[in-house]
């Protein structure tokens, strides 16, 4: 009778065990679906939030840069058309003027910019122009005139023979029409009378 209890008793004990070992893997299994179910809210939060972190950051502008244009050779130009091509390539043409006969007038002789350099639109190139040296006077082609100042009226010439009043006496090979005006000396002695005009019979 005792044994029949005492067996009793110790499967009383196992049925207990195995109750409490399996009421304690059901929860172990309960808390590892809650785990897994509870997995996907977690990285839905962090997917939904992970863009607000990328609105706040800065956006970054690129600089602009302004094209620049090349000086082109302008030198031998007419001023005209070096005018015309600079305002083609946006830029301004400011002209200075040179006096000079080595180019033909209205040439460009020079620039301020060397041919080739990079400028920005509407730079300023200054021309140098040719401009036509003045007229020289030319040379006097008449014979120099050594006229003796002892008479005013008329060029009485030094240096080539005596002077007579014409339809005198005298054998020249001068003469002269009178009346004249003699200023002392008298050189060629055309005032007889010493009352300052000569040749007063002519």
């Amino acid at each position: 009778m005792w044994r029949r209890k005492g067996f009793w008793i110790a499967a009383g004990s196992i049925a207990a065990m195995l109750l409490i070992i399996a009421l304690a893997s059901r929860s172990d299994q309960t808390g590892s679906k809650a785990a897994a179910t509870s997995a996907p809210v977690q990285s839905t939060a962090l997917a939904t939030t992970a863009p607000s972190s990328s609105t706040a950051s800065p956006t970054t502008t690129p600089p602009t840069t302004i094209p620049k244009v090349a000086v082109p050779r302008l030198a031998g130009m007419t001023m005209a058309n070096a005018k015309r091509i600079l305002s083609d390539r946006g830029l301004h043409g400011r002209v200075t003027y040179k006096t000079t006969a080595r180019y033909a007038t209205g040439t460009v002789i020079s620039q301020s910019r060397t041919p080739g350099t990079s400028v920005t639109p509407g730079a300023v190139i200054t021309l140098v122009i040719a401009k036509a040296p003045p007229p020289t006077t030319p040379p006097s082609t008449a014979p120099a005139r050594n006229c003796d100042p002892a008479y005013p009226d008329v060029c009485l010439q030094d240096g080539i023979g005596d002077y007579d009043c014409a339809g005198g006496t005298g054998n020249g090979p001068n003469y002269v029409d009178g009346p004249i005006t003699v200023l002392p000396p008298d050189p060629f002695d055309l005032d007889g009378n010493g009352d300052g005009v000569g040749c007063e019979q002519g």
